[in-house]
């Protein structure tokens, strides 16, 4: 038969402009059932029989527990996973999971959940139910309607089962992971990690959450009459940093911290996780999505500046460990004359775009934080205050060092992304 150009509309919405090769002519089209209407929820005959030739793209579903329940793929899978040199699976989409939880009655919808990245707000998590997913032209101003590609994650009830950064797929067990969907809710009270009952991200000790007096763990100074005039008492809602992601850092400050441990156990809650460690360039205070934009736009405008001012092979080197009124552990890292030039330069265009920058003209000490103890606390427990005399005690000569490649924009809240960081809006690659 003549190749006549027209498209198959496959359940997740998307169009595809190929035309799927038919089956043969004693085949009924899986893409409807005899009377030519949709059978979109009517399991795949032709699947069953090892012989659809529409493959994903079938209107019909093609049950995952058959496909996972083939001894000889699984140790395809396995064989592959084992060669050294071997490519990485290809992964399925997040396409492919709506479609899987849309069409799956397996599925209870209302136990998943979607991380995706909001332009301004960083990475928000809402309902499967809340989401539409028709053609994105055609929905009205008054629904949740995303582009796919935004989408993170999704959860089933508190356990992530599909991450983008991470490339893990529990959902079609894709990546190699050996498990699926089916296989994640029959063992998810095994699986499933413990939440604390008292567990509110609202009150996790954070740097948007402190009193004025604690900015600096942004990098900001420590004394509250550093903050400018017109800045009032505002917190920080977002700022600029180099992201410590040196194994050789992480690895100092995690001895650092169980000096500090070993001294004193209670120290533990006020420990900073090394996945959030940064060094923070510059703090604003952004009031709304027209803010958010504007920071976004400069920072992608001085992006040639950044090449040009800042050498690159720059590298922050630490020499040693710092506390500001003993309440605030750091690392101090060696005088860079570039990058301190550069923040000078950084803060001034987002103050020449309108935007309000907080301690900008007097936080000149860089530093990155490992333990924080807030006023309030110390002030009941003054026996938590760091000591030069313990602290000084660890066994750490070498602190590592940073390679200065990229900068993060992030959002100030007490949000985190899957892999422990601050929500972040634009990672901004220098080179």
């Amino acid at each position: 038969m003549e190749d006549t150009g027209t498209s198959q509309d496959v359940p997740n919405g998307d169009t595809n402009s190929e035309v799927d090769p038919p089956h043969s002519e004693s085949e009924t089209d899986p893409l409807t059932n005899s009377s030519g209407t949709s059978a979109e929820g009517v399991p795949c005959q032709f699947f069953l029989l090892g012989r659809c030739r529409f493959g994903e793209r079938c209107r019909n579903v093609h049950p995952e527990s058959l496909q996972n329940s083939q001894p000889e793929s699984k140790a395809k899978t396995k064989e592959k996973r084992s060669e050294p040199n071997a490519k990485k699976p290809p992964m399925k989409t997040a396409a492919d999971v709506i479609s899987r939880i849309q069409w799956d009655p397996n599925l209870p919808k209302e136990h998943f959940l979607i991380g995706y990245l909001d332009r301004f707000l960083g990475i928000i998590e809402k309902p499967y139910s809340a989401f539409c997913w028709e053609d994105l032209a055609s929905v009205g101003h008054d629904v949740l309607a995303i582009p796919k590609h935004r989408i993170q994650y999704f959860k089933y009830q508190r356990l992530v089962v599909w991450d983008k950064t991470s490339r893990t797929d529990n959902v079609f067990g894709s990546t190699g992971s050996g498990l699926t969907i089916l296989d994640i809710i029959d063992q998810y009270e095994a699986l499933a990690p413990e939440q604390p009952e008292t567990a509110n991200p609202d009150e996790a000790i954070s740097p948007d959450t402190e009193d004025t007096e604690t900015r600096n763990d942004f990098g900001a100074s420590e004394r509250s009459n550093d903050i400018d005039e017109n800045d009032g008492k505002s917190r920080p809602t977002h700022f600029v940093a180099v992201r410590i992601s040196s194994d050789d850092v992480r690895n100092a400050v995690k001895e650092i911290q169980n000096v500090l441990l070993g001294n004193n156990p209670e120290l533990e809650e006020f420990c900073v996780p090394v996945q959030t460690l940064h060094l923070t360039l510059c703090l604003l205070y952004l009031e709304s999505a027209e803010d958010i934009e504007s920071a976004l736009l400069t920072l992608q405008e001085l992006k040639h500046e950044m090449q040009r001012t800042l050498p690159p092979s720059l590298i922050l080197s630490f020499e040693g460990v710092r506390d500001f009124h003993s309440r605030v552990l750091y690392l101090a890292p060696s005088a860079v004359p570039a990058l301190e030039k550069f923040t000078h330069d950084l803060q001034k265009s987002f103050r020449s775009k309108g935007l309000r920058v907080v301690d900008s003209q007097r936080s000149s000490i860089f530093h990155v934080t490992i333990a924080k103890i807030p006023m309030k606390v110390l002030r009941k427990q003054p026996n938590l205050a760091f000591s030069p005399q313990v602290y000084n005690t660890t066994p750490v000569t070498h602190f590592g060092a940073q390679h200065v490649d990229s900068l993060s924009f992030c959002y100030a809240g007490s949000t985190r992304r899957t892999d422990g960081f601050y929500t972040t809006l634009l990672e901004l690659n220098l080179y």
